[in-house]
């Protein structure tokens, strides 16, 4: 008699069907961990209101894809007492749920009994060294410590390693360990923000996250001719106001930039009480004023 294999069939990354079931770059979403998306983005995307891709950061995804094969390589010679997994979509909540680890191993001595691998591997790529603490421990930025918390409670792994390759083309190991009260915790808000996106009143509130603005760009494409809506005078007042501050810090900003570049002449830096405030360098058409300290610490 031939086995037959009843697990669910994965939906297709990039599919309507993909982008309803709630997967581990959701779970920093959902909780405002998310640089590239918010509540309110992913809301939409999961009904199916906009598309699931907008078509950006493709250069960024391309690099992710084309360098997975060689961080996982890497991590696995790191590691000669686990033994990968094939299997690479874990559904065990149930069918709006799903994990999706770049890599999954059990250790070469594995139990008979239990079908959970021991642990799961996520290969990234970073554009920001700082946000990354020492190789072997957990301090990783904490959008990605949310997703592995996700990897590891459905699929039902103890461990996550992250193999990371910096932007000096280094590679990093970080180990992060499964904490079940922050699991389930973010297994709650999940099914809940999961069952609100049945529910077309229930949107999460907007907020001032780049992906909400482009979401609600692209969820009314259309123009009605001679069309027009009567909105708050609380709503009207903030979006002038916003729009008046705007200028004047832009304005600001250029006085600023000025002051400095004046000041600077043909230096490369500009420096305060050692702390390096900006930096000149060249572009195609004559020099840029590039901005590095985020706060200026008083003299000592």
């Amino acid at each position: 008699m031939t086995a037959i294999d009843t697990r669910p069939v994965p939906p297709k990354p990039g599919t309507d069907a993909w982008a309803r079931i709630f997967t581990a770059s959701k779970a920093a979403a959902i909780l405002g961990l998310s640089p590239w998306e918010s509540p309110r983005s992913i809301w939409h995307k999961m009904r199916g209101d906009v598309p699931s891709d907008d078509g950006k950061n493709t250069d960024v995804k391309s690099r992710g894809h084309y360098l997975e094969d060689g961080l996982i390589s890497w991590w696995q010679d790191r590691h000669p007492e686990l033994k990968r997994v094939r299997r690479q979509w874990f559904a065990e909540l149930g069918a709006w749920a799903a994990a999706t680890p770049d890599a999954a191993a059990w250790t070469v001595q594995r139990p008979r009994d239990g079908r959970a691998p021991a642990v799961v591997m996520d290969a990234k790529t970073s554009r920001n060294d700082d946000e990354w603490g020492v190789p072997g421990t957990d301090e990783v930025p904490a959008y990605y410590a949310a997703q592995l918390q996700w990897q590891m409670h459905v699929t039902g792994a103890q461990r996550a390693y992250i193999a990371l390759l910096t932007t000096r083309l280094d590679f990093r190991e970080y180990v992060i360990d499964y904490d079940p009260d922050t699991a389930k915790a973010l297994a709650r808000i999940a099914y809940e923000f999961y069952l609100s996106t049945l529910d077309e009143q229930a949107a999460p509130p907007l907020d001032d996250h780049v992906a909400t603005f482009d979401t609600l760009k692209r969820l009314h494409p259309d123009i009605e001719a001679d069309s027009q809506v009567e909105i708050p005078e609380d709503m009207a007042r903030a979006f002038v106001d916003a729009q008046a501050a705007k200028k004047a810090a832009e304005a600001a900003e250029r006085a600023a930039k000025s002051a400095v570049l004046d000041a600077m002449g043909d230096t490369r830096l500009a420096v305060y009480g050692g702390q390096v405030v900006a930096r000149r360098q060249g572009n195609k058409t004559s020099v840029s004023l590039v901005g590095v300290a985020k706060s200026i610490e008083p003299k000592e």
